[in-house]
């Protein structure tokens, strides 16, 4: 008998509540307890009673840090063997990905509750979609802020605003788990705070899908004793896959084009118009597993409106160095005809190409009111002082 999806995705959601307290085990999440027993059944069904683990305890702390073709009994197909769900105790991205699918968890409605309330205060502002686009470009450049450069950019964004409050919602203090030696350190790949193995020594943010988990840090970026790190389902929902979409929409701007940031208060990530009028509407996609990742799109993975002649959903091409096969096997599920999957790079180059057809109308790029309003002025020299930072070390 083989230990399919829906078991670890109820597993998966018992995991991300204990996550939420703090790695407290006892009483245990119901969703843990019965995805246990079910487990437990599927050795029993094959004859290996004496394999299986013990307690729900022991399975916690043992069998979810280990690879799945360590647990002695078959997994779903569509998960690799090598996939853990947890390390160092924390929700792996799989972890998180097979929860949702299980109809959700603590941390999509931590930021689905934030992301709410953004929208009705930008709806009833007159530059909202400026706003919206400000606030959710602030996040993504700022993983970690100090007490002090929080309260700074409270008071920019509470000027007219009234999103101060809303600001200091996404932000919790740093745990004291991620200290070495009594220092907070930054992953030099991704800026936000870096782990601490069991070593002692500080690795690589486990989420951060630009270098392999657990990597030690040769050298270290010092935060402040004060550093506050972006609440969980923020990190996972904005953060990460926002990095991706600015990056995108900066290449896309630098190449002349006219590009929208969160159309329409995100309906989906970019709108590019090229010379001839024709639009590309992008939404970017960062899923660790991409079977999982068209299950959650569903049958419209990108809304008609605002309208375009093109759509694509785009994957960072950071997916493809862990994954050789992810679009391919994206493209074995994919069931939408007037949407493609693609990665950024390829979107980037028929981007280009298609631009080369238009050399005398070359479009002048979005007026800078994205880029100008993208965090408040005080912490934009902070930003580029500390990725200077980041470059010398």
């Amino acid at each position: 008998m083989k230990l399919g999806l829906p078991t670890l995705e109820q597993i998966s959601a018992g995991l991300i509540q204990i996550s939420q307290r703090q790695g407290r085990l006892y009483p245990y999440p119901l969703d843990l307890q019965l995805g246990y027993d079910k487990v437990v059944l599927v050795f029993l069904l094959a004859d290996k009673s004496r394999s299986a683990p013990a307690s729900v305890p022991e399975f916690y702390q043992n069998w979810c840090e280990k690879p799945f073709e360590e647990w002695g009994v078959e997994v779903d197909g569509e998960l690799d063997g090598s996939d853990t769900l947890l390390f160092f105790g924390e929700p792996t991205e799989l972890t998180i990905e097979l929860a949702e699918a299980f109809g959700g968890s603590t941390l999509s409605q931590e930021q689905s509750r934030i992301a709410t309330i953004l929208l009705q205060r930008c709806q009833a502002h007159s530059q909202g979609a400026q706003i919206y686009t400000k606030f959710r470009r602030f996040i993504v450049e700022h993983p970690v802020l100090s007490d002090r450069e929080l309260i700074e950019a409270k008071g920019d964004f509470g000027l007219g605003i009234g999103l101060s409050d809303l600001l200091e919602e996404c932000y919790v203090g740093a745990p004291l788990c991620y200290q070495l030696e009594g220092n907070f350190y930054a992953c030099l790949y991704c800026h936000a705070l870096s782990a601490v193995d069991s070593r002692g020594q500080a690795i690589a943010n486990p989420n951060c899908n630009r270098c392999p988990p657990g990597r030690r840090l040769k050298k270290k970026v010092k935060l402040e004793s004060d550093s506050l790190k972006l609440k969980r389902g923020i990190e996972r929902f904005w953060f990460y896959p926002g990095r991706a979409e600015i990056r995108l929409y900066d290449k896309l701007t630098e190449l002349g084009l006219q590009v929208e940031l969160y159309p329409e208060r995100d309906r989906y990530d970019l709108r590019v118009t090229f010379p001839d009028g024709k639009v590309w509407a992008l939404d970017l996609k960062d899923y660790f597993n991409p079977y999982l990742l068209v299950k959650r799109l569903g049958d419209e993975p990108i809304p008609k409106d605002p309208p375009w002649d093109e759509a694509y959903i785009v994957i960072p091409n950071e997916r493809k160095k862990d994954r050789p096969a992810y679009l391919k096997e994206l493209k074995s599920r994919w069931r939408t005809q007037d949407v493609k999957p693609v990665f950024d790079d390829a979107i980037f180059a028929l981007a280009k190409k298609k631009l080369e057809k238009f050399p005398v109308q070359r479009m002048t790029g979005t007026p800078p009111t994205d880029n100008s309003n993208t965090s408040p002025s005080k912490t934009t020299s902070r930003t580029k002082k500390r990725k200077r930072e980041h470059e010398r070390h």
